[in-house]
């Protein structure tokens, strides 16, 4: 009889066990190391990425001391960045820095702690494959991607063709360097000299002339061109390689 009881018992625990086990855990089981390091590097990486001007491939958030074990108790508990780096007159956002972590927990009690994290961010950039000479045109042959390390929170690298094709270069160039938006700038698509038709259209009339650009011109920006009987310049918007149109 006492061995039918005690078999009994027995199966019951089994039965029960895995839903009691369950219970404990979402009543106040302190998650493990692992866990409570992904919920500091989430809120990390959710920190740095709302403050870079372009989506990366990745971030990636390593080394961080110390671990929260304990103040983050819960899945639930809510981790947030209360002050970057940048905010505190650091070195910026990648690299190792400082991190004030909030920790509100399940509970409702909340805490601050800081933390150091080392932070990289990960995108593809366009590299020049040949050396791209000061107000040389950026063309297609001359550009490579790669995946790269960004260092500088505040560059703008150029991740696509569109962004720099139909731009020249401000400086130098060399081979391999990551080509940000500030390396290049609207290349003219007249010259000073050129022959060029200066027109006017109003109510369906269009009257032209012809004449001199009296400077390089840029797409959509004014111009000055010489007609040629005339010596002082008239200005108008480019609107091609050949045309400037007056507007009044």
């Amino acid at each position: 009889m006492k061995k039918q009881i005690f078999k009994i018992v027995v199966c019951s625990l089994i039965l029960f066990l895995p839903a009691a086990v369950h219970i404990a855990e979402g009543s106040g089981a302190v998650l493990s190391e692992e866990k409570v390091a992904d919920k500091m590097k989430s809120a990390i990486r959710d920190y740095v990425s709302t403050r870079l001007q372009k989506d990366p491939i990745r971030i990636d958030v390593k080394a961080i001391t110390p671990i929260l074990t304990g103040k983050i108790r819960s899945e639930r508990d809510v981790v947030e960045v209360a002050q970057g780096p940048e905010e505190g007159g650091g070195r910026g956002l990648m690299g190792r820095g400082l991190f004030l972590l909030s920790v509100k927990q399940q509970s409702g009690s909340v805490s601050e702690n800081w933390v150091t994290a080392e932070v990289s961010v990960v995108r593809k950039v366009l590299v020049a494959t040949r050396p791209i000479k000061r107000k040389e045109r950026v063309e297609p042959d001359s550009l490579a991607v790669l995946t790269f390390y960004q260092v500088k929170p505040d560059a703008l690298y150029a991740e696509t063709s569109d962004e720099l094709l139909g731009k020249q270069a401000q400086r130098l160039i060399l081979p391999g360097t990551p080509i940000t938006l500030d390396m290049v700038e609207d290349a003219p698509v007249m010259s000073k000299g050129d022959r060029v038709t200066l027109f006017v259209a109003t109510e369906g009339i269009i009257v032209s002339a012809t004449g001199q650009a009296k400077e390089d011109g840029f797409l959509g920006r004014q111009v000055g061109v010489i007609l040629q009987d005339g010596n002082k310049p008239i200005y108008g918007t480019v609107v091609s390689a050949s045309k400037v149109e007056v507007l009044f």
